[in-house]
Formats: structure tokens, sequence, C-alpha cells
């Protein structure tokens, strides 16, 4: 770490350049300080072309007056940090932390002024920053009404933007592509939201380490065509007001990444970069893993087996001996494990969550998955888990599972964030990975809290049993909005398929249901979609003997490095991740045919063994039908491959030698 420089600036105006934060690279800069009324803002720039133009700040709260005008700017340090670190898992095994930090002491002009220190980071693949209330700053105990950190970004620009409509929900939507300036105002846009700028790159704003706040979204700003302002989830139990806070206090950081291509966006660590080190001693109890899950298919059909299908001992143990059969590390126990979870849309009141129901001898099926070398995850509803969870923790503990599956959360106001973090401690004191469904999106935090080992807030594969909404082009948008984030429980592996003009929605109780697109587009998912706790959707009959299953036994679900090689939003992904010296290769296509030259240059040097799915020529007519071949390879070499539309493949490319 470099020595703290201090030097002390009013600023007067908003294009202050010879004090101006700028990237270690000298690529990225921020141009910031007052308006005429003494406003507080900012601009960012990437070599002199602007990315984000003059943004105005301010908060809002109750029995306090405003604070966004009649300030001074006051550098008070500068700090530049170069170090690395490595993940306990995700998309790279060495992380870069490469920042210029800026500290500026915003203050009232007036007697006993309120002031707060506001945070800039610099890297060169983005920009981040947040605001500390030191415990003087004479804010004291707030309830903050608005957070108003505002994006201006140019209003013919294209986004990729998911209206949530609401605070409270599972954050599982489309993102529509759109101009920045047709936002409507009245949608309230989730994180992230991504956007291309014509000429001069991308960005993708969202936040990072949310802890002790509320969660940030966005919604238009009808003052200025492109305005983009942040809008934070209202406490349920105090509408109106968004966080409640005593100083010292902290945000969460406003981030705004930087790339050339979306790729870059993909490859970045920004948002771990943002949170602090783990905290735990000892993490060697988190393991990332492939899981069987029991609930997907959600029926009654099993051509291989001579018993009911359903939540009992014996249908968890032929998932178990699916994971066993395939390498996976997981199995899932779903709801109703232990009864009744929900009476007329309501938790079930009388819900013990430590107790099986009858016909579940959860103690046997743990033992059972223990022996296989299988560890077993328990579905729990939050609700319930809220009451119980000392009690729930130990237990479970004490039966030998591996962690929990928690879900139904479906908010991220203060309280929830607050809940989030609880539960992760505890948890991590009876050595408990935890897979949050029902979830809020990503912001870093798992970082510091590993057994945080991955969430939902996707609009996922569950949703093919009910609607038609997965579509080869909303799988293809994923990796570049809602995947950039981390962690990202998608469920994929659907081994079930029907293209797009031909789906059909089985039913919510429906034994089988379809997925759109190939069997390779699936396969593809399990590389480019990233999740250290890989859940595959499907059933065991569907599996066994299946074309595809094979690459499954193979593919990891954390990685030593990435690699972007080519696609676009809604279009096309082609990505290469590495863990030690295998690399593993996908691609996928939305409903369009496309042709791949795929350059090995990545590969460094030597000679390799491209083991590679792909689709079939009668993949058109049956999606199901794939080819898998091996030919040996060096970087040199450009390898020709077709995606048939909603279509991908999957290659492993082993060293030799």
């Amino acid at each position: 770490m470099y020595p703290i420089f201090y030097c002390f600036l009013v600023f007067s105006s908003c294009n202050v350049s010879d004090s101006s934060p700028v990237s270690p690279d000298g690529r990225i800069m921020v141009k910031l300080g007052i308006n005429g009324d003494h406003s507080f803002a900012y601009s960012v720039y990437k070599e002199e072309q602007v990315l984000v133009n003059t943004s105005p700040i301010s908060l809002e709260f109750k029995e306090q007056s405003p604070f966004g005008s009649g300030l001074d700017v006051v550098l008070v340090s500068r700090e530049t940090v170069d170090e690395k670190w490595h993940p306990l898992w995700g998309k790279t095994g060495e992380a870069r932390n490469h920042y210029n930090e800026y500290i500026y002491r915003v203050s009232e002009r007036k007697e006993n002024p309120r002031f707060l220190e506001w945070v800039i980071r610099v890297y060169d693949d983005g920009v981040a920053f947040r605001y500390i209330f030191p415990e003087n700053s004479g804010f004291g105990t707030f309830r903050l009404t608005g957070e108003r950190s505002t994006f201006h970004l140019d209003p013919e620009a294209t986004c990729w933007a998911a209206d949530h409509e609401t605070y409270y929900s599972s954050q599982e939507h489309l993102y529509e592509r759109q101009k920045v300036g047709d936002v409507d105002r009245e949608a309230l846009i989730g994180c992230p939201l991504l956007v291309e700028l014509q000429g001069t790159g991308w960005v993708l704003i969202t936040e990072a380490d949310l802890t002790d706040w509320a969660g940030m979204y966005f919604q238009a700003d009808p003052s200025q065509p492109g305005l983009i302002s942040s809008s934070l989830a209202t406490l349920r139990r105090e509408p109106g007001t968004k966080v409640i806070g005593t100083t010292p206090a902290i945000s969460p950081w406003r981030v705004i990444m930087v790339g050339d291509h979306p790729g870059t966006l993909l490859e970045s660590n920004l948002i771990a970069n943002l949170n602090d080190p783990v905290e735990y001693g000892d993490v060697s109890w988190i393991k990332p893993g492939v899981s069987a899950w029991d609930r997907w298919w959600s029926g009654d059909y099993g051509p291989d087996v001579s018993f009911d299908l359903g939540m009992n001992t014996e249908t968890m143990k032929y998932f178990i001996d699916l994971a066993d059969e395939m390498d996976w590390e997981y199995m899932i126990v779903d709801w109703t494990w232990y009864g009744n979870v929900f009476i007329e849309g309501e938790p079930d009141p009388g819900a013990d969550i430590t107790t099986p129901a009858e016909g579940v001898d959860i103690e046997g099926i743990i033992d059972y998955a223990a022996e296989r070398d299988v560890r077993i995850i328990l579905w729990v509803l939050s609700a319930h888990l809220d009451k119980q969870m000392d009690e729930a923790l130990a237990t479970y503990e004490q039966w030998g599972a591996a962690g929990i599956k928690v879900d139904f959360m479906d908010c991220d106001d203060q309280d929830m964030v607050n809940w989030y973090h609880r539960l992760a401690r505890k948890a991590a004191g009876h050595h408990l990975i935890i897979d949050f469904h029902g979830a809020y999106k990503p912001t870093g935090v798992s970082r510091t809290l590993p057994n945080m080992i991955t969430r939902e807030g996707v609009l996922g594969n569950e949703y093919n049993k009910w609607s038609a909404l997965v579509t080869p082009t909303h799988a293809v948008t994923l990796p570049y909005t809602r995947g950039v984030l981390g962690e990202m429980d998608f469920t994929p592996g659907g081994f079930h398929h029907r293209h797009r003009d031909d789906f059909i929605v089985v039913g919510g109780d429906a034994p089988n249901p379809y997925v759109m697109g190939t069997r390779c587009h699936q396969l593809a998912m399990t590389v480019i979609y990233e999740s250290a706790f890989m859940v595959m959707c499907d059933s065991p009959f569907n599996y066994r003997g299946a074309q595809g299953s094979d690459f499954l036994r193979e593919v990891p679900s954390t990685w030593s490095g990435i690699h972007f090689i080519e696609g676009y939003p809604g279009e096309s992904i082609v990505l290469a991740r590495r863990q030690g010296d295998r690399w593993f290769v996908a691609g996928m296509t939305n409903e369009e045919a496309r042709n791949v030259d795929l350059n090995l240059e990545f590969l460094g040097e030597g000679t390799f063994r491209a083991t590679l799915w792909k689709d079939s020529e009668d993949a058109g007519s049956s999606p199901e039908k794939l080819v898998k071949e091996s030919v040996e390879v060096t970087p040199a070499d450009v390898l020709q491959i077709r995606m048939e539309g909603g279509g991908g493949f999957v290659m492993i490319l082993d060293p030799e030698g």
C-alpha cells in the first residue's frame, strides 16, 4: 500500500481538473465540484469522452433539512492501493484490487454545519463512490427518506433495464432493450442497468457492499432526459423511511463499471473488490460444488422407479443416487420436508422446522448421502427460520447437513439486508452454507461472508413450468446483466427440449417441464452462468443415459480464470473459463443460428485435447440431439463451430504432454 497524500482544495465549479480523480492507467477521470447553488455533483470521462454527464447528488431526511445545496467540497486525502487477494470461489483464483481513492469533506456553508465524507475510488474498469457520516458530522440519529445519487446518461444510448415494479419482489424479471431516454418514468428499474454508449464504450451501474442500508433501484428523472436517479427500498415497518441510521454510518458503494466492450464487465472483479476481506478464520468447510435437486420436475412420474415419487425418504435417496453417479457434491431436500409451508398463501404458523414430516427420515437421508460422499442442503421458509433460527441451525449442524436453502424473502429493505447478514454469520457458526432464493441481487458481500455461496434473484429455469419467458434471447441477455453481479442460481441443465416456436407450458404441477432451445444451449449455461453452488434442475430419469450428461459430470462450479471471446447482449456469447490447467469454453445464441470462428490464442502455448459437444444438424427438429467430437489443437488453431437457433456448444480443452 502506498502512503497517503493530503491536500485541501475548495471546488468552485464542476470543471476542476487539476485535482480530478483518475484511474491508475489514466484513462478514466471523474470531474466534480459544486454548481452555482453550491450543490455537489460529478461526471465521468474515459479518454476525455463523456460517459456520465454532470450528475447532482442530494439526500433527504425526516426531521432534518435536505443535504445537497449550499455546500463546500474539500479534498482531504488521496491514496493509491494495489493489492492481490484470492477469492474462495468465483470467476478467478486471484483478484487484483488496484485503485486511486479520493476522500472529500462535503460541508454545509452555515453555522454548525453538517458534513459527510464523499469517498471516490477510480479503477481501470470503473468508478465507485459512497457516503460516510462520521460520528461528529451533525447528522446524529437520522431517518433517510431519499438518496438521490444520479447518473446522467445520453438519452439516445441503448440500455437493458428490468422493471421490478415494486421494492418487494423476488427480482425475477426480463431485461428489456430500449433507449435510456425511453425508460418509463413510472418504472422501478433494478440493479444492474447496462448501457451501451455509441462510440464510447459500455457502462453497468449497480451497487456494492450493501450493508445496513436499503437496496438501490433506479427511476427516470423527469427533470432532464437521460437523468437516472437512485431510489432506495422503503422499510416495510416504517413507510416513507428508507434508512434508519446513527452516526458513524456508511452507505453502500454506487458503482459505474466501465468497459470497451461488454466482455470487460464480465471479466471484472470490481464488485467483489469493493467489499471487505473474508471475516471468518476457518473457511475449509465452505466447499463449492454441483447439486441434484428434487423439485423442478415437481411431479410423480418416474419410469425407472417402483415407488411414489414425492417428499419421502425413497425419493430423496433416488436423487442422492443421481448425485453419486454424476460425481456431484450436493443434493437439495426441498420444501415440505417438515410438512406444511403455507396455509391459504400465508406461512403455516404451526410449522416446526426442526421436525421432519411423516415419511421423511432426514437423519437417515443425510447418513445415506454421507456414505456416498454427497452433502445435503435443507430448504426452509425464511419466515419460519426467523422464528426458530438459533434452534434450527444448531439442529441442522447436529444432523450433519451442509447448509440451507432459504426462500421467499422477496425484499431488500434495510431490515431484510441486515437479516441476510445476521443469518450468514449465525450459519457460519454452525458450518452451514446458504443458497438464497426469493432473493435480492448480489453486491459482492459474499467476499466477506463466503458461506453465502449462491442466490437466485434471476428469472431462471423454474419459470419454464408456468411461462414462456425464458427464451434464448433472455438466456443470452443474462450474462451481460444479472450475471455480471456474481453468483446466480439459474438452475440450468433442463433436458426436455422444445424450440421457442413450439414451446408449451406443461403446468406448475406437471412432472416434466420443457426448456427452450437445444441440449447444448442448456449445457453452455453451466459454464457461462457463475454459481459456486451449481444446481442442476432435471430428474434422474431425464439425465441417465442422455446425450450431454457426460459433460455434466465434468463441469466445475468455481474457476481459476475467465476470458470473454465474443458476443452481444440478447444475441450471443462465447466465453472461456479455466479451472487449473483445463479450459472450458461455451457458446450460446438466441433464436438465430450463428457460425463461430473460435480462435484459441488464449490458450497460450502447448498442445491440447479438445472435446466438443455441439448442436446436431438435426437440432432444428430434435433439439435434444448433439454431436460429440475430439481433436488435438494448438493455440494457433481456429475452430469453426455452428450454433443452431436457440443452440450452443461446450468444449473442454485438456493440456497434453
